[in-house]
């Protein structure tokens, strides 16, 4: 009986060994995501086990566009790679359709990571597009650190947040910004793009590569006056204030993309809760302004160009009344709010710009509000009502509220819908608010020669206009600015050609263009270089010229006009491989109306019989690049 009972004793004990060295799984809820190169993937769970492991994958896109995971997706851990096993909710390789919702949800089986595995990378092929997400954590860490590598004079610069707002410079001079790319990774991005927002020359968009080495970038230009700008690196955007002839340096912890991913968590109330953080440290004048801590996560804004702003049914009077009163309360949530006094300042100057905004263009407003109700978007059809005109009496309400041209305003956000609706040409602001001898009236003097410097085309009388002007600021920039278009357009002489445009009539004009590439697939690009879209919709069609699009049955022609300054465009087009027309306005304004052209960048297509006809649906790139793939064939 002992023997045998010593016997069941063995077997349990060996079948207990047998059981506590057996395997469980292990899951990882919502694991910490240190950066990424998308907003499209996340990953909620993360299942571990001797066999696999299995990413419980959600994914946010547009409703009724298509993603795709590649076969060659792995896992990344400790230089080794771990190759996709299998897929459920999804095919691999295989068009994937968003739903109505815009999000979905599927698993996504690797080889088996080993169990003393703390973080790993997903790797969706190894293509420049394909998603990535770095980072991923498996010990339960719930934010990230400021990187070792930012020093702490910027950290302590950035955090200085001062106790009053910075007077804006009247001054000039060319401002340097050295980029830093903290735990920059090359599958991120490989260029910066920096857009500075300017009194004077609206918003100027600079693009620099960043070293894969270093992850450095680095851009120089002239500025005139004080700048808020935005950078963009990977998906994350920063925003910086800018002293104009500073050299400056900028650190951006790119870690950023992976907070982005998880403080969407955050908002859908899942768990854990992380916890947002300043993500961009800078020097010089206006360092204190970087902090997040002075921006609101909800802007206290008029949206303006929402449906629900300005009901093209109000009446002058009722419209008015509606910007005063949607002012005051803005304001009374911006003072009973948390932000610190400067922020609140910086809120309240962004609010009384946009208020400006609102009444200097209150007529447009209420005429777009029309157009989308009635998505009426053809400009060459006259509306079926007539808007009820604001007058000098409407617009005195808003000078009652605060003073319109303190020059304070000028450090507000919204500096460049403020600088057009305070200088605008129908308005006679100095008269009705009596603004004579103030800025405002200099803007009205100098803002329409911007235009006239960067093309150069300063007139006598243009210059004795620049003489009359209150502060000397205004009149030294824009003599620089011409300056500086002149030695630009020596340095591009002989690289930028532009085509002759045929001497016809308007209307006979886009036959006389096309003519001489009868026969052939001809795309018409109507474009501007101050279109961001139009720019970007270029750079993607560049690599395709010389690969999938590659044909001498192809033609590119690209069409501006003369709002494009004239340095800028020969600038631009030696990039642009085609044939470049610059049209005068009666050539542009008779093309447009010809296609009915709602905006840019706009498209004409020409097949090989000469048929053309508009083609917008191309603002999709996809398409474009499809069809003329499927026409050069």
């Amino acid at each position: 009986m002992k023997n045998k009972m010593s016997l069941l004793a063995l077997a349990a004990t060996a079948w207990l060994g047998t059981t506590a060295n057996t395997p469980v799984p292990r899951s990882v809820e919502n694991p910490f995501i240190e950066s990424a190169n998308t907003m499209t993937l996340d990953i909620s769970k993360v299942e571990l086990s001797d066999t696999a492991t299995v990413l419980y994958t959600d994914a946010y896109f547009r409703p009724h566009y298509w993603i795709k995971i590649s076969s060659e997706s792995y896992l990344q851990a400790d230089g080794k790679k771990y190759a996709l096993k299998s897929t459920q909710g999804i095919e691999a390789d295989s068009l994937f359709w968003m739903p109505e919702t815009g999000e979905a949800s599927f698993r996504l089986s690797f080889e088996p990571l080993p169990r003393d595995t703390r973080s790993f990378d997903f790797i969706e092929s190894d293509c420049n597009e394909c998603f990535k997400l770095f980072g991923i954590d498996l010990t339960g860490k719930t934010e990230a650190t400021v990187p070792s590598d930012i020093p702490a004079e910027a950290i302590r610069a950035t955090e200085a947040v001062p106790s009053s707002l910075p007077a804006p410079l009247f001054k000039m001079g060319e401002t340097v910004v050295h980029v830093h790319l903290s735990g920059y990774r090359k599958e991120q991005a490989k260029e910066v793009n920096l857009y500075v927002n300017t009194l004077l020359n609206g918003q100027q968009s600079f693009t620099a590569p960043i070293n894969p080495n270093t992850g450095e970038a680095e851009f120089k230009f002239w500025q005139y006056g004080s700048a808020q700008a935005f950078i963009l690196a990977g998906i994350g955007v920063n925003r910086v204030w800018l002293a104009p002839g500073e050299k400056i340096d900028l650190y951006i912890d790119m870690h950023q993309s992976g907070q982005m991913l998880m403080d969407r968590r955050t908002q859908k109330k899942q768990l854990p809760p992380f916890k947002s953080a300043t993500r961009c440290y800078a020097t010089g004048t206006y360092a204190g302004l970087t902090s997040s801590a002075l921006y609101p996560d909800k802007p206290y804004s008029m949206n303006l160009f929402s449906k629900e702003s300005a009901d093209y049914k109000m009446t002058a009077a009722e419209y008015t009344q509606h910007v005063v009163q949607l002012y005051q309360s803005l304001s009374d949530s911006i003072a009973q709010s948390d932000l610190p006094s400067v922020g609140k300042e910086l809120a309240l100057l962004k609010l009384k710009q946009e208020a400006v905004e609102a009444m200097a263009q209150g007529d447009a407003l209420r005429t777009y509000n029309y157009r989308m109700v009635h998505n009426q978007w053809d400009r060459n059809k006259p509306l079926d009502i007539k808007i009820d005109s604001l007058t000098a009496e409407n617009r005195a309400a808003l000078c009652k509220l605060f003073p319109i041209a303190d020059e304070q305003l000028l450090m507000g956000e919204n500096i460049m819908s403020y600088a057009r609706s305070i200088s605008n040409p129908l308005i006679d602001w100095p008269e009705e608010a009596k603004l004579k001898g103030t800025f405002a009236e200099d803007l009205q003097r100098v803002l329409p020669l911007v235009q006239k410097a960067a093309n150069i085309s300063l007139t006598e009388t243009d210059r004795k206009i620049l003489e009359s002007v209150h502060n000397p600021f205004y009149r030294d920039a824009i003599l620089k600015m011409l300056e500086n278009a002149q030695i630009a357009l020596k340095e591009v002489e002989g690289k930028a050609i532009i085509e002759k445009t045929p001497e016809v009539t308007p209307d006979k004009l886009f036959e006389a263009l096309i003519a001489p590439y009868k026969g052939k697939v001809i795309l018409v690009d109507f474009w501007n270089t101050w279109c961001g879209p139009c720019r970007m919709s270029i750079r993607a069609n560049e690599p395709l010229k010389e690969q999938e699009l590659k044909s001498d049955n192809l033609v590119w022609i690209y069409l501006a006009n003369e709002t494009s300054p004239l340095v800028t465009y020969k600038q631009a087009i030696p990039n642009i491989k085609g044939k470049h027309f610059r049209l005068n306005n009666e050539q542009w304004k008779y093309l447009c109306e010809q296609f009915k052209i709602d905006g840019i960048p706009s498209y004409v297509l020409v097949d090989k019989s000469g048929h053309y006809q508009l083609r917008n649906d191309f603002r999709d790139h996809e398409v474009m690049k499809n069809t003329l793939k499927k026409m050069i064939e």
